[in-house]
């Protein structure tokens, strides 16, 4: 029988662990390994709910885009097999989507819509000879899928007919000759899964879901939107044309008494088919009960259609087209089905291929439960944030291999809350100390592949500095060349500079540990960064400083005075001209010994999307030139090997503080970062 394999992949790059796929799969045929999802393909149906669900992207079903375009390049003949819910794909007309398929190579341009005419007229003729039981509609195949593998008693009831697919590829072969390569192109992608049957016997070579079409146009530089309208060929389809509208088998083939009759069940979507089926009963009853079930809500919604436009509003489409042709067809403006239809075996047989597995016992069930403190049912949460509708689904599922103790996201709290208590680091201090692990982890790397850059770096830089100026005085009477000379002088040594912050940033191994005069560090860090005040004589910016007379402190005077300019220099660009003041506060903190300085700007804040990122090496909100974006990360570095913090409070558009706080006493001569 067919396989899944390679229909539905995962980019695990792409992957974190928000269960959102386990959630979205009615298969539930999503394994969890060490907090990375994967696609099952045995038990998978298919259906790529989870390539719609998915918001970092990380499901993928297999494209036959390559495979396509080659069809179209060779030699032969190629037949678009378009399903009725085509007019969906694009925002364009219908007949200009036909249009543009034409200008992309394909020979002929077929309804699906007409297979599902002659599929109506083979479920008329089972029905009329089957005329007790449950019948299942074969037409969605996901769902046939999700029959075989989950219900697999129920197998025996799907009708043994081909989908609208399959019969529109064997006319199409039969009217056209067998050498016609036919493609189906419509929205669903457990088509992709149906075409690998061999009972389908090569009707349809390759699908195409409407995404991978405009893929298609792209490499054949067809824009839709320009392409000459044209209409389809022959075999021509009829009311057919409703079968991606939930009820539109039933309605289009006439069966039974229409939505009232009691013996008819129509269901659309994943949840509302999982739970139809589980209520249908495996015996036979004695009225016949046809199933007409689809995985999407209609097929117009499927995965292989993704576009903003509303459910309601695909619908209208479909339905809108279907009205148009029907009507033109009435006014002989579009042929009718022909009376000489061609023969053909619309057959085909089911077999049950069960993925259900063995269930957990009671014992089983409880053990698993309780390794996430579930001992009692009031402890059974069953929020779903693991992905599954109850706490007993998930532990069964981690009885089969196909889940995580650690997905359960109450209990994971509890721990990490119990560790938080135990070390002594409150719950909400939590994500400072992981950024802080974090940015030292960075810092550490950064620092060693620095300092060998920078060596490397220095060198032949020195060399385009030297002769730049030793051409600067060569062709100091060449005019056209001074700006260019200029420019490549003033480059590299703004080059030298970054280097030499790189060698400032890879060299923090070291503290040498003095008695400093806190009011006299800070005078002098003031003094150094008052370069930086904007010009002009209309500013009224400048810089403050308020410090705890007689207050001292034992650190490295050059390296927290390197801080310190750096963190004011911030501060008067971050007010970029504004009037106001840069304020410098020193003080101690006499509960923890410590002291802390404060530089405060009013400037425009830190935007929220950087907050995360001020102390990363080469991140910076500066403009080009300006900035290096290492600034912060060594001040970071510098204050860690002083045993101390660095951390900024920040309000949009009111100002930014950063605080530094040390101890106030410390070890004499040269000491070495823990």
């Amino acid at each position: 029988m067919n396989s899944t394999d390679g229909i539905i992949t995962t980019i695990k790059q792409n992957c974190r662990r928000c269960y959102t796929c386990v959630r979205g799969c009615p298969a539930k045929a999503i394994r969890i390994e060490e907090g990375q999802a994967s696609v099952v393909s045995e038990r998978c149906i298919a259906c790529g709910n989870c390539t719609m669900v998915c918001s970092q992207k990380a499901k993928a079903y297999a494209s036959a885009v390559e495979a396509v375009n080659s069809l179209l390049e060779r030699p032969g003949r190629v037949a678009a097999l378009v399903a009725p819910s085509f007019p969906v794909g694009f925002a364009v007309s219908p007949t200009q989507i036909i249009g543009a398929l034409r200008a992309a190579g394909f020979r002929y341009v077929v309804e699906v819509a007409y297979g599902a005419d002659l599929v109506n007229l083979a479920c008329h003729e089972y029905l009329r000879e089957h005329t007790s039981g449950i019948h299942i509609a074969s037409a969605c195949p996901a769902v046939v899928e999700y029959v075989r593998k989950y219900y697999p008693a129920l197998t025996a009831r799907i009708m043994p007919i081909v989908s609208p697919m399959v019969a529109t590829g064997l006319a199409v072969k039969k009217t056209y000759g067998e050498d016609v390569a036919c493609v189906f192109v419509g929205p669903c992608v457990a088509k992709k899964l149906e075409v690998r049957d061999p009972q389908v016997g090569g009707a349809v070579d390759e699908v195409l879901t409407l995404d991978e079409l405009a893929a298609v146009f792209a490499d054949r530089g067809i824009d839709p939107s320009y392409a000459q309208a044209s209409d389809v060929d022959p075999p021509f389809a009829g009311l057919g044309r409703i079968y991606p509208i939930p009820g539109g088998m039933l309605e289009s083939a006439g069966i039974g008494d229409g939505m009232l009759d009691p013996r008819l069940i129509v269901v659309s979507g994943h949840d509302d088919t999982v739970d139809a089926l589980a209520g249908l009963s495996t015996k036979g009853e004695e009225n016949t009960l046809l199933f007409e079930a689809l995985m999407c809500k209609g097929c117009f919604s499927g995965p292989g259609a993704r576009n903003d436009e509303s459910g309601s509003l695909r619908r209208r489409r479909v339905a809108e087209f279907a009205a148009d042709s029907l009507k033109r067809q009435r006014n002989g403006n579009l042929p009718t089905q022909s009376g000489n239809q061609p023969a053909l075996n619309l057959g085909r047989c089911f077999t049950p291929n069960d993925q259900r597995g063995e269930k957990p016992t009671e014992e089983e069930i409880r053990e698993i439960l309780g390794r996430t403190n579930k001992f009692f049912p009031e402890d059974e949460l069953n929020c779903g944030a693991c992905g599954y509708p109850t706490c007993r689904d998930k532990a069964a599922a981690v009885h089969a291999g196909m889940a995580e103790d650690t997905m359960c996201l109450p209990f994971i709290l509890d721990q990490a809350e119990r560790v938080c208590h135990e070390v002594h680091v409150p719950w909400s201090n939590l994500r400072d100390v992981h950024r802080h692990l974090i940015n030292s982890e960075k810092l550490a790397s950064m620092g060693q592949m620095a300092a060998g850059v920078a060596h490397e770096l220095n060198n032949p830089l020195s060399t385009i500095l030297l002769y730049a100026h030793i051409l600067q005085r060569k062709l100091n009477d060449r005019e056209d060349l001074t700006h260019d000379l200029t420019l490549v002088a003033e480059e590299s040594n703004r080059c030298k500079k970054i280097i030499a912050n790189l060698l400032d940033f890879a060299r923090q191994s070291r503290v040498r540990i003095e008695s400093v005069s806190v009011e006299e560090l800070v005078a002098s860090a003031a003094d150094g960064a008052a370069c930086n005040l904007p010009p002009g004589p209309g500013s009224t910016a400048s810089i403050l400083t308020e410090v705890t007379p007689g207050l001292q402190a034992d650190l490295d005077r050059d390296q927290i005075t390197q801080v310190l300019v750096n963190l004011i220099k911030n501060g008067v660009e971050a007010m970029e001209g504004r009037d106001g003041a840069v304020r410098i506060r020193a003080y101690e903190i006499p509960e923890t010994h410590r002291v802390r300085f404060s530089v405060t700007d009013q400037g425009s804040g830190i935007p929220a999307s950087a907050k995360d990122k001020i102390f990363q090496p080469f991140f910076t909100t500066k403009s080009i030139g300006k900035g290096t974006g290492l600034g912060l990360p060594i001040s970071y570095g510098i204050v860690k090997m002083h045993n101390g913090n660095i951390w900024f409070e920040s309000e949009p558009e009111t100002g930014t503080t950063f605080h530094v706080e040390i101890p106030m006493t410390g070890a004499r001569g040269e000491r070495s970062p823990q």
